[in-house]
């Protein structure tokens, strides 16, 4: 009896032992602090989501634009964002949430695009003695392309030309960035 437990336990400890598997998960949310910091990316912060993305020939692409923690209240935000044109064409810019999702205030949405770059302008004009802004973490835009050819390219922000803007048109730091590739296969 005493070697029937004994081999019960040892089975039974054997199964959970062996059943047991450990997953490593790979989370990319794009205004996610923590992940961001430990990536090197410091708020207030410019992240793109997905950051990485296989398609086809031929195939949407889908990459939102997000603004990460800033300290202080936001009424505008311009980005200048370059890619390979030669392996994603630009579709359509739609405003994201951030801006348009209180219902009072309208922002003016407005984007412009040249062979491989383009910009998004978010603003609120404000409207008369009062100052019109947001204070979230948020997403600024949905961009999409088509993928045109087989390669591998980076859609990132060149931040020498990026700007977060105050109500009273003050210019925030952009401390960090975090880009997308999109690989075409």
């Amino acid at each position: 009896m005493k070697a029937y437990r004994l081999a019960a336990i040892t089975v039974s400890l054997s199964w959970i032992w062996f059943s047991c598997q450990t997953y490593e998960i790979t989370l990319d949310n794009p205004i996610d602090v923590i992940a961001d910091s430990i990536a090197g990316v410091f708020p207030p912060a410019l992240t793109m989501h997905p950051l990485t993305q296989t398609v086809a020939n031929g195939d949407s692409v889908t990459i939102g634009s997000y603004i990460v923690e800033h300290d202080t209240t936001l009424a505008g935000v311009h980005t200048h964002v370059t890619y390979d044109a030669e392996l994603l064409q630009l579709d359509t810019i739609l405003p994201g949430v951030l801006f348009t999702n209180d219902g009072t205030n309208t922002p003016l949405f407005t984007y412009t695009a040249v062979f491989g770059e383009f910009d998004i302008f978010v603003w609120y004009l404000g409207a008369e003695g009062a100052l019109s802004y947001v204070t979230e973490t948020g997403h600024i835009a949905e961009i999409y392309f088509t993928a045109l050819n087989t390669g591998e390219t980076m859609v990132e922000y060149d931040t020498t030309q990026c700007e977060l803007v105050t109500p009273l048109d003050e210019s925030i730091s952009i401390r960090g960035v975090r880009n997308a590739t999109v690989t075409i296969q």
